[in-house]
C-alpha cells in the first residue's frame, strides 16, 4: 500500500477505520496501517481516512499518539 495519507473526519460513518489512542506501545493493534504516514489536510488526498473515538473497543485501531502520523 506504501506510506498512508491520513485525514482525520469529523463524522464517522465516513471514516475507513476508528482510531482510539493508547498510552503504551504494547497495547497497540492494527497501528501499522496507518503508522509512520502522513497527515494530510483535505479528504481527496488521503488513502485512509479516520475518525478519533472515546473508547477502546469502539476503535480498529489502537495506536499511541507518538506513533499517530504527523
Amino acid at each position: 500500500m506504501g506510506k498512508a495519507k491520513v485525514f482525520i473526519v469529523d463524522r464517522e460513518h465516513q471514516s475507513d477505520y476508528k482510531v482510539f489512542f493508547v498510552d503504551r506501545d504494547n497495547q497497540e493493534k492494527n497501528q501499522a496501517i496507518i503508522e509512520g504516514g502522513q497527515l494530510v489536510d483535505r479528504a481527496n488526498n488521503a488513502n485512509v481516512k479516520v475518525y478519533i473515538v472515546d473508547r477502546q473497543n469502539k476503535g480498529d485501531i489502537l495506536i499511541t499518539r507518538k506513533n499517530f502520523p504527523k
